[in-house]
């Protein structure tokens, strides 16, 4: 039978929002419900533990699965009774099944697109021709093609992306595509992200 504060901390073990945190909230978690000093989460190439960093040999190490997807190891430190250990397994299949939660939630609201993206454009300080830019950037083109396709010099286009750093506050391609799409990758081409020719 769980006491109060477990049923507590079961209820902050499924609660996902905001995902990108969720890891860690859900590691420690499992950790405080059965009194573990430290715990070390492996999940691809992120690694998250405790403060302070465990040291020495895990009392249990549960692999977390979402539904038959292998999602990663967690490792919890620590004397740990039988019932204890009992527990953390419980635990880490409600970790790993709301770990796949997290994933399937993240995959659908994080792409916006073409559409989401211009529009969003629309409320930066971002002139039209700077919007359009990065538009064709999102969609996948080149500073050649992105020159190509709207008959400016590569020079031209280069001098844009500067300009669009600087007033997005990002120092790279990968930043403002994160910055705008809140994705990994980029939005599918849209209406402007094709070639139009020279516009003025």
């Amino acid at each position: 039978m769980l006491t109060q504060k477990q049923l507590e901390i079961v209820e902050r073990l499924v609660e996902v929002d905001p995902i990108r945190t969720y890891p860690h909230r859900g590691a420690e978690q499992v950790a405080n419900l059965i009194g573990a000093n430290g715990y070390r989460l492996e999940l691809d190439d992120d690694v998250h533990e405790s403060e302070p960093a465990p040291n020495g040999p895990a009392a249990i190490s549960l692999t977390l699965e979402g539904g038959n997807e292998r999602l990663g190891t967690l490792h919890l430190y620590g004397m740990l009774s039988e019932d204890d250990k009992q527990l953390a397994r419980w635990g880490g299949r409600i970790l790993g099944k709301t770990l796949r939660c997290c994933h399937r939630l993240d995959e659908q609201n994080t792409q916006r697109t073409y559409e989401d993206v211009q529009a969003m454009l629309a409320k930066t300080p971002l002139t039209p021709r700077e919007r359009d830019v990065v538009g064709r950037l999102l969609s996948g083109a080149s500073t050649r093609q992105i020159a190509e396709s709207t008959g400016l010099t590569v020079a031209t286009v280069n001098t844009y992306l500067k300009r669009i750093f600087a007033k997005l506050g990002v120092h790279s391609r990968v930043e403002l595509v994160a910055r705008v799409t809140g994705t990994r990758g980029v939005v599918p081409p849209g209406p402007k992200a094709k070639s139009e020719g020279p516009q003025p």
